[in-house]
Order: C-alpha cells, then structure tokens, then sequence
C-alpha cells in the first residue's frame, strides 16, 4: 500500500513539476504558438507509432497466449493486459509493476497461474532479446558518434546495456532452472510473510509449487513452437522501430529535415537504454535530462523543450491515461462480448 501511495506520488508531482517547467521556463503562450506552427501530419504520424506499439504489445501477447491457452474473447482480453501493463509499466519504478498487474489481471480471467506466467516469461525474455539485440547493432554503427559529441557518454551507454543484459540473462535462468525458480519464489514469499502480507508462506508456497511445474513445462514447451517465437520478435523488432521512430517525427514536425532517420532511431535507442537505470516510475528526470541531452544535438533554437514536451506526452503520458481507461473497463464486460 505505501508502495503504491508513493508511486502515485511520484507521477502526480513528476506531472506537475514538468507542465510547470514548460509553462514558466517557456511560456504558456509561446509554447501553444510554437505548438500551432507544427506540420501535424508529422505528428499525427508520431501518435500512429504510438498506437502501433500498442498494437504490436497486443498481438504478441494474443499469439503467445494463443498458443498456450484458449479462452472466449481472447483478442480483447489481451487488449486490456496489454495496455494495464502499460499503465503500471508507466507508474512503477522500473517498469516493475507490468508483469504482476498483467499476471494478476490474467488469473481474474480464470487463467491457471502457472499459464499466465510462462506467457509473461517468455514474452518478456523475447522483449529483453530483441532490445539487446536493437542495442547491439546501434552501439556498434553510431556508439563513435554519439560518444565524440556527448560527455561520460560511453559510461551511461556501457552501464544502460550491462543492465538490460543482466535483466535477460536472470530472466533466462528463472525460466529454465526450477531450483532458481523455487528458491526465488520461497524468498519473496518468506519476505512477504515477515511484513505480514502473507499469512502462512510455507502453505502458499506448497500451493504454488504445482504451479511451477506448469510454469516450467509451458515455458518449454512454447520454446518449442518456433514459428511462434519468431513471429513474436519479428513483431517485437517492429513495435520498438516505431516507438524510437517517433522522436524523428517530431522533429520533421518542426519542419528540420538534416538528421538522417537512422542516427535519431539511434539516440532513442541510447536514451531507452540510460532510462532503464532510472530508480523512479517512467524514469522521471532522467527521461527528460536524457532527451535533453541526447536529442539536443538536432534541435535548433528554442524548439528542444517544445519537442520534449510533445516526446513525454505521446510516449509517457499518453501510456497512464489510456491505460488507466482500460484498467476501469470490467471482466463482465469483456467475458459478454465474443470474440475469438
């Protein structure tokens, strides 16, 4: 409960602090000037990749789910998990709160605990893969770019992809290794028992352990559906293109053209990758001091705090209240409406 109290803090006054930055450090007239002369195709096309981020979310986990686990209304039901973790990807400190929220959301829908969480798994390990994967081929064709022209870059990026690989690599090991897994489960449970969260870990514990057994063998077994897995990174590499697209459509928004889309589809990779060690939700500072810093280097003028602004909104914001909109729609709802 304090947890979620101070993460609903944190995004009420991250929210404050930044309209009040752009209000008095730019003006409220200036800013909605400078945001009338904008070529709104542009941003337009930013919000699409916005909304084909969120499409590639839902039809990963669909096809995923698909595979392991049938149900009535299964497309819509994976609209709403998707963008739920969006919304507590948003509002928890690294983008912890996504999976429980979308594991707790899955097993209200009736689906087996041990079904929900190899679909989280195994999505999430194909996610962490390709974003190592998009890192490794920036960080070698524009890392000697970004590098001569930012200062301590090299340790922000070096630090950012240690961590992301550290993330897939636990992630891994977690679904392979039962020990690790059961070692891990009894630790959080024992934790939760000595803050009196759960009542009896051990008779928890023995509960979930047959889950376990289903989480091991669904995570092996959609390892071994490879169409599936390959459709879902190929719709992972797409989903990512598009989200580190749209700091280039707002540029081309404020009518500059010079920087080639490859090197700003670079930048956000880097800037995704400082943001991934930011210990507050949606990486609040950080996000912004690292756009500052990263994209600077390609706005001119004045126009840099404008884009930021429209960057966090489409990319940030619209994430809490979208997803907070579908977090308030009912199972009812959804479980009375056939969809298959």
């Amino acid at each position: 409960m304090q947890n979620k109290i101070f993460n609903t803090v944190v995004v009420v006054l991250s929210t404050c602090v930044f309209v009040s930055f752009f209000i008095f450090s730019h003006g409220l007239n200036s800013l909605i000037l400078e945001m009338k002369m904008l070529d709104f195709h542009w941003v337009i096309l930013a919000i699409f990749c916005m909304l084909l981020f969120w499409i590639c979310e839902t039809v990963i986990l669909y096809i995923i789910t698909l595979t392991l686990y049938r149900s009535p209304s299964l497309l819509l039901k994976s609209i709403k998990v998707a963008m739920i973790g969006q919304f507590f990807s948003a509002i928890t400190p690294f983008q912890s709160g996504c999976q429980p929220a979308q594991l707790y959301i899955m097993t209200e829908n009736g689906m087996p605990a041990g079904n929900s969480g190899s679909i989280l798994m195994i999505k999430f390990i194909i996610h962490q893969a390709m974003l190592t994967l998009y890192s490794i081929i920036v960080l070698i064709f524009a890392f000697s770019y970004f590098n001569s022209k930012i200062t301590y870059f090299s340790y922000f990026c070096v630090f950012g992809f240690v961590v992301n690989t550290l993330i897939i690599l636990c992630a891994l090991l977690f679904a392979v290794n039962n020990k690790v897994t059961k070692k891990a489960l009894w630790y959080v449970l024992s934790g939760l028992g000595k803050i009196k969260l759960v009542k009896s870990p051990q008779t928890k514990f023995t509960e979930l352990e047959l889950e376990l057994v289903s989480f091991h063998e669904n995570a092996a077994f959609i390892a071994k559906n490879i169409s599936t897995c390959v459709c879902a990174s190929f719709l992972t590499l797409l989903q990512w293109t598009a989200y580190y697209t749209i700091p280039y459509c707002i540029y081309r928004s404020f009518g500059f053209d010079l920087a080639y889309i490859w090197t700003m589809i670079a930048a956000q990779v880097f800037l995704t990758m400082f943001m991934s060690f930011i210990p507050l939700p949606g990486a609040t500072v950080g996000a912004e001091g690292g756009f500052y810093m990263v994209f600077g280097l390609f706005f001119k003028g004045n126009t840099i705090i404008p884009a930021l602004f429209l960057w966090r909104v489409i990319t940030y914001y619209s994430c809490i209240g979208v997803g907070a909109l579908f977090s308030l729609i009912p199972n009812s709802k959804i479980e009375n409406i056939d969809v298959h």
